[in-house]
């Protein structure tokens, strides 16, 4: 059984959409009139495991709660579907989310483009979930493996067990089979800690017999959520923090990635370029310029290999994260908050555009961009490139209803509002100040010029006298 083709129209939309956004990032525009390629949601913190290098609050925020937010929030995502190539959906445990069949339901109405892409800790993929996978516009599925054994892999993943989690991906492969199908595609990420990273060429071995297609390695990141909650943890586990340790995994990833790139179509990284720089180490090799967390960019690269000039991440991507923080990038500083307003006016708003132009100007750490993921990019300007421009793709616009979402919008921007009346206050204020202080610094000047000036014609009189 071979999935639905998507109608004629939606492939023109998408299509003309992809021509726009890749003029604009070839001519280096800053203002969009395309729309995202790819959409990434953080549902919530919640999980069903107890990883302790995850870095996400345990609070319980959640995108779609309280339900009326939830129930809207899910209305302004539909005018973005067309335009994706991508909806990236995790968590906490995606699967565990109640509002997520929901999500998967939307999206089968709008669309039979397999446009849904899920991170999972693959513990709860039972039969219906994996035949679902396959009915439904699913186009991939990444599981979390931090772990080439199952000893290490429990004691990273407390309350799941690795024959458990593979146990699972056979169900998806099995649906896949029965229905004839190639998705979704299956593709496993790894992160970096120093008890795990020996395992690396046993964790690549293991993705291949179980069917995945990619593979991703991202060094860990420490926080202080995570170094609180973990502080004998994190401390240990901190890679970067062991130049001995660092040596070694430079070493081993010399020694696997070329037999890695035979077995897998990509192997993506993150954060190795810049650790290995660090240190002292030439990191040419990682190739991670063509072969970062990059996701539907593959045209805008610049050159044979497949490498980004300019990181494509903020023209493609937007990335909102489960306290309604929006980001251009996921590795990124945010940019705005969908409960102040829109997504697609957070895609153009002032700090996007700032975002935009800073990484242009190869000034990306004042950009917002990772210092531990993207350090290695500072101070590469983008070169000026040519593109032909495409006709504009207008934005369907959503009615908004008295409460719920835009009520709260409304509410913060009336805060907002006063917050930058405030500012300006303070600032005329300091301006006030700087004038008084230079008015003071002018005349004390002009008082001291008056009296050196006496003291000048005064010695000048002595020396007279003295000849």
């Amino acid at each position: 059984m071979s999935a639905p083709q998507p109608a004629g129209g939606e492939l023109r939309t998408l299509e003309a959409n992809l021509r726009l956004s890749q003029s604009e990032y070839f001519l280096r525009r800053s203002y969009l009139r395309s729309m995202p390629r790819m959409l990434g949601l953080v549902l919530g913190n919640a999980c069903n495991l107890d990883c302790p290098h995850c870095y996400q609050e345990k609070n319980g925020d959640n995108l779609l709660h309280p339900v009326q937010i939830g129930q809207q929030f899910r209305r302004e995502l539909l005018s973005l579907y067309p335009y994706l190539s991508t909806l990236r959906v995790q968590g906490g445990e995606v699967l565990a989310y109640r509002g997520f069949r929901e999500i998967v339901e939307d999206v089968a109405a709008v669309t039979r483009r397999p446009l849904l892409s899920i991170s999972t800790n693959g513990t709860l993929i039972d039969d219906e979930w994996a035949e679902k996978m396959v009915r439904l516009p699913f186009s991939s599925a990444t599981v979390s493996i931090d772990g080439g054994t199952p000893e290490t892999y429990a004691k990273l993943r407390r309350g799941s067990e690795l024959p458990l989690v593979l146990a699972n991906v056979a169900r998806i492969r099995k649906w896949k089979e029965k229905l004839n199908s190639a998705r979704p595609e299956l593709d496993s990420f790894f992160v970096i800690l120093r008890s795990n990273f020996r395992e690396i060429p046993q964790y690549l071995e293991l993705a291949r017999e179980n069917g995945f297609v990619d593979v991703a390695l991202q060094t860990a990141e420490f926080n202080r959520v995570n170094s609180t909650r973990e502080p004998v943890f994190a401390e240990q586990e901190a890679i970067a923090n062991y130049p001995g340790d660092v040596a070694e995994l430079y070493a081993l990833t010399r020694d696997v990635l070329p037999r890695a790139r035979e077995w897998f179509r990509i192997v993506r990284l993150s954060g190795l370029q810049s650790l290995f720089e660090k240190h002292g180490y030439d990191a040419s090799f990682l190739r991670e310029r063509e072969n970062g967390l990059y996701p539907d960019s593959a045209d805008l690269s610049t050159s044979a290999e497949g490498s980004f000039e300019l990181c494509p991440n903020p023209w493609t991507t937007l990335f909102v994260a489960e306290n309604g923080n929006v980001h251009l990038c996921f590795l990124a500083e945010p940019v705005g908050n969908l409960y102040e307003a829109p997504l697609v006016e957070i895609w153009n708003s002032p700090p996007a555009l700032a975002k935009r132009l800073r990484m242009i100007r190869g000034a990306y750490m004042a950009s917002g961009c990772s210092s531990r993921w993207c350090a290695w990019r500072e101070g590469q300007a983008a070169s000026p490139m040519k593109a032909k421009a495409e006709p504009y793709i207008p934005v369907p616009v959503i009615s908004e209803d008295s409460a719920g979402l835009p009520a709260v919008r409304r509410m913060l921007a009336g805060n907002n509002r006063r917050l930058h009346e405030a500012e300006q206050a303070l600032r005329a204020m300091d301006e006030e100040f700087q004038r008084m202080r230079r008015s003071i610094l002018v005349r004390a000047a002009a008082h001291v010029a008056r009296k050196w000036e006496r003291v000048k014609s005064r010695m000048a009189g002595i020396i007279a006298r003295s000849r």
